[in-house]
């Protein structure tokens, strides 16, 4: 029998491969470095003065020509409209035309720093130490690459749907301006329309790697954590005789005679506080990448969540009212998916993160305690108390929105409630 391509020695391959650099082993994270290079947006660490200058000038010249260009003539079409639904079809695109300018200027801004996060996952602390420490980091690799191929895949795939109807019917894929109709020479609309694609097509897809980034790091995040838990659950274990209870999940230690109680010998005794002192530094570290990642992203995470609310709204009331045709349908689905992926991702990985650190907490009460001299119980009473507060992954920027599933659900509502208030102004 032939073997298939995407057969599941290939996808396992696909979700596992490791190397020495995160962007080699996290497929999502390997092709969303790959548009940023073709956006000129993320230069080698050791180009020269003048080879930075005329990389960034290509940049500049770049997203003026594709990006900047096609959300002027938004603009302005804007303001030449008279009917609602002309007004509403310009709106929900201009609307993530401006948030994804407001990105991309934020990412060429701080390239630096957003190098300097990637490069630090290449620390001795951020590489597994056995088989059961990659579960966790192929866990999150499978979901950031699930993610990121749902939302490629719909994106894009609206996009070329636009491009198909409009070359069948001979009209621009997004109204603009100034005016093509049918009284414009057929080339004219047809290199409009090649030039509304490639625009569409290269802001979806820094829209799509933006996006993703954040969400594969707080998957890679949310996976250390998983990675201290599992070196937690170990500490002083390491020369005890443990049965453990598969099915209970429960730790019992198998009695020790009277000559052997209360404190191990000292070089036993040292390995252990050496291993707990491992875990807490690790915490820090895991922790403070986070607060890096979050007060790096928050401002435009914060603009991209509330300005879902409204393009969500949008989105609904033009499915629900202007919406005639299969085809007008799908669009309009099509566009709601990958919003709500687009918001979903960042919810999603945030409550794994808080959810984890919770299991990170719990895992300190399984170390191996009555073992420990004075000196190591004070230090785990210490990093518990520490533990016990949680991680809030939250986006702060004046305003602060935690990154939860409820968070979700308060925006799906939220659009709701927008969209009712909509409608009865407009019946």
């Amino acid at each position: 029998m032939v073997r298939l391509f995407f057969s599941k020695t290939r996808v396992t391959k696909l979700f596992t491969r490791k190397d020495e650099r995160p962007e080699m082993f996290l497929p999502s994270l390997r092709m969303i470095l790959f548009i940023f290079r073709m956006f000129y947006a993320w230069p080698d660490e050791h180009l020269e003065k003048s080879a930075l200058w005329w990389y960034r000038a290509k940049g500049v010249l770049f997203r003026v020509f594709f990006i900047y260009l096609s959300a002027a003539t938004q603009l302005a079409y804007n303001f030449t409209v008279t009917s609602r639904e002309e007004l509403f079809a310009g709106m929900f695109v201009l609307l993530t035309q401006l948030v994804m300018i407001l990105k991309m200027e934020f990412f060429y801004k701080n390239v630096s720093k957003i190098q300097q996060l990637i490069r630090r996952l290449n620390g001795k602390l951020y590489q597994s130490r056995n088989a059961e420490e990659d579960i966790p980091l192929a866990s999150a690799r499978k979901k950031s690459t699930i993610f990121w191929v749902l939302y490629f895949m719909f994106s894009d795939g609206l996009v070329t749907e636009w491009l198909v109807i409009s070359l069948l019917l001979t009209t621009l894929i997004v109204p603009v301006w100034p005016r093509v109709d049918h009284t414009t020479p057929y080339w004219v609309v047809l290199m409009v329309i090649l030039y509304q694609y490639m625009a569409i097509v290269l802001n979806a897809s820094f829209n799509i790697s933006w996006d993703s980034l954040v969400a594969s790091l707080l998957a890679l995040t949310n996976a250390h954590l998983h990675r201290l838990q599992i070196q937690l659950l170990k500490v002083g274990h390491q020369n005890r005789n443990l049965q453990v209870d598969a099915n209970k999940r429960m730790i019992t230690v198998s009695p020790i005679d009277d000559d052997a109680r209360s404190v191990p010998p000292k070089s036993d005794a040292d390995v252990v506080y050496n291993e707990l002192l491992q875990c807490i530094i690790f915490h820090q570290e895991v922790t403070g990448f986070l607060r890096e990642v979050l007060t790096l992203f928050s401002g435009p995470m914060l603009s991209q969540l509330y300005c879902s609310v409204f393009i969500l709204c949008i989105t609904e009331f033009r499915l629900l009212t202007d919406v005639n045709t299969m085809a007008d349908t799908m669009q309009a689905v099509m566009y709601l998916v990958c919003l709500v992926i687009q918001v979903v991702q960042y919810c999603y990985f945030g409550n794994e993160i808080n959810y984890m650190a919770q299991k990170v907490h719990q895992a300190t009460a399984f170390v191996n305690y009555p073992d420990m001299n004075i000196k190591t119980r004070k230090l785990l009473i210490a990093f518990q108390q520490i533990t016990a507060r949680g991680i809030k992954c939250s986006a702060k920027y004046i305003f602060t929105i935690e990154l939860s599933m409820q968070t979700f659900v308060t925006i799906i509502k939220t659009s709701y409630s927008y969209l009712a208030v909509l409608r009865s102004m407009t019946d």
